[in-house]
């Protein structure tokens, strides 16, 4: 057995959640890189290329989103397995998996570029493009086409890497992607290079991270070869697919929902503008999506772990003290970005941009709601019973879609909006009524009065009150106005919190786990 993956049951809990709080700190410090490079540089991107050339862009970011479905779940089902086989040490059923999975992957990657040749073709008919719109946007499609089949491949290390333990360094070489992105978009625009040309740069700074990523296969007792070279063993691939049918099905209906509005946007509402829009604040909001994506990266491979012990009181404490301390930085995050909406959107895109804070506010408390039930999540995904998942999501996302399609030519971009916000409701509605309690035996009253509600309060509170000091202080608009709200929020919050909700000995808690001066990291 590898001493580094098996933990005892003195050492297990605060070792994981150091594993959990390490691996969230890079991811979070990648997403907000990832998204001050693109906070930066989109206004000038549109700036440069126009609101509704740009408006191509980011219908080919929703299209390329959307498609991911076509991984079938096998991404959580193949962490899942693969975190359990390393604890265990099966390391010959991991070689034969992550083979099949190349083999996997490769033909979803052919498949994918065939639709993108097929959307190249068909697209002008079922988008409101321009006549002078429709030789770049086939570009694109090409472009995507060539570029997929790669981007495919790297999940099948990025699953290896997340089962290891490895996401801290999964992590960092992402912040080398992020700036390299940063850098093609300053040089796009002071090189005055045209749109297709900046689309390649862009598309090649997302494939930088795969050498490295192969690189670091070396912390498995597997040869790279024994890992990544094709071969099909249906036998062993069948037990993480059988498993991840489910998931994809609940993927389905996720993506279908989150990603086929910006599409119904481009069909219903007026012009490729409304993308535009739509991929201002989505930058905003996503920023809070990504740091919920970090947190279920690493949870996922924690939660499987705890759930094969079948220890339930170390279960319940993981999930109530990720629940209360995700929400905490969520809840600050999410409120700092409503306090200063409409400073941010003026001085992001310009005044005619300011309109859009009532839909970035509604889009952030949306996402809000939905990642705090992050920790939740991973362990529902851990158990396996997901069956119920797909008919909850299947529920939501068909009332939710024709929201946007009705509403679409009058709300525009609202209207993607609202129809996020009718989904979430009813997938976190599900989850407190039938997973907390039936599935995973959990008091879901005391889990959202306790763990997220104190945090929320104290959002609500704290913003009527930063703006209302905000009032009589004599700071114009600008740069300064969104510094003094975010530390007045900050200040009143961080006492809020002393206050009411962290404890002095949860802060030694967290000091002894995350600082390694606690008897279980001795």
């Amino acid at each position: 057995m590898d001493p580094n993956t098996i933990v005892s049951s003195e050492t297990g809990t605060p070792n994981r959640v150091k594993h959990i709080f390490s691996g969230s700190a890079w991811g979070i410090l990648a997403k907000v890189l990832d998204a001050l490079a693109k906070f930066v540089t989109i206004p000038m991107l549109v700036g440069f290329y126009g609101k509704a050339d740009y408006g191509l862009i980011a219908l080919a970011f929703s299209l390329n989103a959307y498609l991911r479905l076509m991984d079938l779940g096998f991404n959580v089902g193949a962490v899942r397995y693969f975190s359990m086989w390393t604890a265990a040490s099966e390391w010959d059923k991991i070689g034969k998996v992550s083979r099949s999975s190349m083999v996997f992957y490769g033909v979803v990657g052919l498949l994918n570029a065939i639709i993108f040749l097929f959307m190249s073709a068909y697209g002008p008919q079922l988008f409101n493009l321009t006549a002078a719109q429709e030789p770049l946007y086939r570009q694109i499609m090409y472009i995507l086409a060539f570029s997929t089949v790669l981007n495919w491949l790297s999940s099948v290390v990025i699953q290896l890497l997340s089962a290891k333990d490895e996401l801290g360094y999964v992590n960092r070489v992402t912040v080398l992607s992020s700036i390299l992105n940063f850098v093609v978009a300053l040089l796009a625009i002071q090189l005055r290079w045209p749109l297709i040309p900046y689309f390649i740069a862009y598309t090649l700074t997302t494939l930088i991270p795969l050498p490295f990523y192969i690189a670091r296969l070396r912390v498995f007792p597997l040869s790279r070869t024994a890992l990544l070279l094709p071969r099909w063993d249906g036998s062993a691939f069948r037990e993480i697919l059988n498993y991840s049918l489910a998931i994809f099905l609940m993927g389905l209906f996720q993506l279908t929902a989150n990603n086929l509005r910006p599409l119904l946007l481009g069909k219903f509402a007026d012009g490729m503008e409304v993308l535009t829009d739509y991929r201002v604040i989505q930058t905003i909001a996503m920023l809070i999506v990504a740091f919920g994506g970090v947190f279920m990266q690493v949870l996922l491979p924690s939660s499987a772990k705890a759930y094969a012990e079948g220890n339930q009181q170390r279960i319940e404490r993981m999930i109530f003290e990720a629940t209360k301390y995700i929400s905490i930085f969520l809840v600050f995050i999410v409120f700092v970005l409503i306090l200063n909406a409409d400073e941010i959107l003026r001085l992001y895109m310009g005044a005619g941009y300011s309109k859009l804070s009532l839909w970035l506010s509604l889009w952030l408390l949306t996402v809000l709601l939905s990642m705090h039930n992050t920790p939740v999540a991973s362990l529902v995904l851990s158990t396996g019973k997901t069956r119920f998942l797909v008919y909850s999501s299947a529920i939501a996302c068909v009332v939710s879609l024709p929201i946007t399609i009705v509403f679409a030519p009058s709300l525009q971009v609202g209207a993607a909006v609202v129809g996020y916000l009718v989904y979430i409701v009813l997938q976190i509605g599900f989850f407190y009524i039938y997973y907390i309690p039936k599935v995973l035996k959990l008091d879901g009253f005391r889990l959202f009065t306790r763990a997220f509600l104190p945090a929320a309060f104290g959002g609500v509170l704290t913003l009527f009150i930063s703006r209302y000091v905000l009032h009589l202080l004599p700071v114009a608009g600008g740069y300064g106005m969104v510094i003094a709200g975010s530390a007045i929020f900050g200040i009143l919050y961080m006492l809020y919190l002393l206050i009411f909700v962290v404890r002095p000995v949860d802060i030694r808690y967290l000091t002894d786990t995350l600082m390694g001066k606690g008897r279980g990291n001795a």
